[in-house]
């Protein structure tokens, strides 16, 4: 067994880190505040609608997760508070995936752990390091704790506070749905996303959520999707508005490091790829260093597009007049009908 890296953070890019470290001959530990894996229990279990390239991403990060991502049934449904917005026709031909986060089988993360324990990844959960001990710990160690905001302090990357509201239910074990749900109800937006039988919504905002507005989505759920929770609760998370992929003599992963989509929030997939990042370098530091560069790219004017567009008084206005766009484009020249347009890549 060669040298030995230490990881803090059992979620996507701590395990995928992990994974490539083993198989690479690498003595990789993860520590993890949380009593096992899955994260937090106040968050998962959750289901997230993504984009996903399958075929790139499994060869990319070196495993095949398909077991873990299932197509929606249709292309989820766009609500404009109880109107649903009708897309551009070449949509059908679209496609967007469901995961799950948590300890559940199915999920994500129970999938990863089981990969990092056959390659001989070692766990010590319960460990909650002390912002002096992350400080102090060894050269190449990689942090990837990206729900906290002394995290963020520590390591010098700025961010702002993501305001949550959520619920989840039991459903139809074959299902997987999705929907998404615009409004002044929040400078984002809120989603539902059914799969392995649990449907889960969301309602999420860069800036704090009124009572009033909560309610108000809880009716459009009820009017539009029939969708009504016994029990809701709210959190709070951190983004970041900037990259950054080493910290003094140690390495950022997963959201820490800006690896995800800053317009929508999508972080499942770039959590992936950042794993791998964070493994690559110890084991080929110039490609690690180019595929950041890469993926990252965007980040900065997609931020600054987003955080120009919500202090607008109309912002949801503006992504309406887009769909409109995009249907009239496709009235003008009808070969646009069937192209087949992906989601955006997560980057």
């Amino acid at each position: 067994m060669g040298k030995t890296v230490s990881i803090y953070g059992a979620g996507l890019a701590g395990l995928v880190a992990g994974i490539h470290l083993a198989r690479s001959g690498f003595k990789a530990v993860v520590y993890d505040r949380e009593d096992g894996i899955g994260g937090s229990k106040q968050i998962h279990p959750s289901i997230h609608t993504t984009p996903l390239q399958p075929a790139e991403t499994w060869d990319y990060i070196g495993m095949d997760l398909s077991s873990c991502f299932k197509r929606t049934d249709k292309y989820p449904d766009f609500w404009y508070n109880t109107k649903r917005l009708t897309l551009p026709p070449y949509v059908k031909n679209n496609t967007a995936w469901n995961a799950e986060r948590g300890a559940r089988e199915g999920s994500l993360d129970r999938k990863l752990y089981e990969i990092a324990l056959r390659e001989g990844v070692a766990f010590i959960f319960n460990r909650n390091l002390t912002l002096d001990e992350l400080r102090a710990a060894p050269a190449g160690s990689i942090i990837a704790t990206g729900l906290y905001r002394e995290i963020y302090d520590l390591v010098g990357v700025k961010c702002g506070t993501t305001y949550g509201y959520m619920a989840s239910a039991p459903c139809h074990p074959g299902e997987s749905t999705g929907a998404l749900y615009m409004g002044d109800y929040s400078v984002d937006y809120g989603y539902s996303a059914s799969m392995n039988g649990l449907m889960y919504v969301l309602l999420f905002s860069r800036t704090p959520l009124k009572k009033n507005k909560i309610e108000e989505f809880k009716e459009v759920l009820k009017k539009t999707e029939h969708l009504t929770f016994d029990n809701w609760h709210s959190f709070n998370g951190f983004f970041p508005r900037e990259t950054k992929l080493r910290w003094e003599d140690k390495i950022l992963a997963g959201t820490l490091s800006g690896m995800i989509e800053p317009f929508w929030g999508y972080g499942v997939v770039g959590a992936l790829l950042s794993g791998k990042v964070a493994g690559l370098l110890h084991t080929d530091p110039e490609k690690a260093e180019k595929d950041f560069r890469k993926f990252t790219a965007g980040f900065k004017a997609k931020l600054a597009r987003k955080e120009k567009m919500d202090k607008l008084p109309f912002s949801k206005m503006f992504l309406r007049l887009s769909i409109l766009k995009a249907r009239y484009d496709c009235w003008r020249n009808p070969a646009l009908k069937n192209a087949v347009r992906e989601p955006v890549r997560w980057f």
